[in-house]
């Protein structure tokens, strides 16, 4: 880029342009994952997609740090603002867990509820060891998370 010529870029632009090549790719792959996340929770239901996605091989790297996990998190929530189509709460989640899978990192998908005015909200957010991955460090506290992760065969009919 020419000298000077970045004042007439977006900061959006220039926060993507500024990301090293493995960060953009992650997050470009993210635009396109997510819409397929959505269409296989949609298609397949939860059950049967996440326990096809728990399927996958765990990767054969070491763990990630956590910090690390947080910035593939933030990622993932990036792109989910560039993504086409609806975008949930439990698509990101389900989508990071599946890419830290892929890299030798086993992490807990979290669903919690809160009142909110008389209705019921439901969140989903990737636990690491109990550390949120995805979301506010907080968010245990504002939602009442199921006291074990959820599995697929919590949601199979007998």
């Amino acid at each position: 880029m020419a000298p000077g010529a970045e004042w007439y870029m977006t900061g959006k632009l220039a926060k993507f342009l500024a990301l090293s090549g493995p960060a953009k790719w992650v997050f470009l792959s993210a635009v396109m994952l997510l819409p397929l996340f959505w269409l296989g929770l949609h298609v397949f239901g939860f059950a049967r997609f996440q326990a096809w996605l728990e399927r996958a091989p765990l990767g054969e790297q070491k763990s990630l740090p956590v910090a690390a996990m947080s910035d593939l998190g933030t990622l993932v929530n990036s792109a989910a603002h560039y993504a086409p189509g609806p975008v949930t709460c439990l698509t990101r989640s389900l989508l990071l867990r599946w890419l830290l899978r892929r890299r030798g990192t086993a992490s807990e998908l979290r669903i919690g509820v809160q009142l909110v005015q008389g209705k019921l909200d439901a969140h989903a957010w990737v636990e690491y060891e109990g550390i949120p991955i995805n979301d506010a460090q907080d968010v245990a506290q504002r939602f009442a998370a199921f006291s074990e992760p959820l599995s697929p065969q919590a949601f199979s009919s007998s």
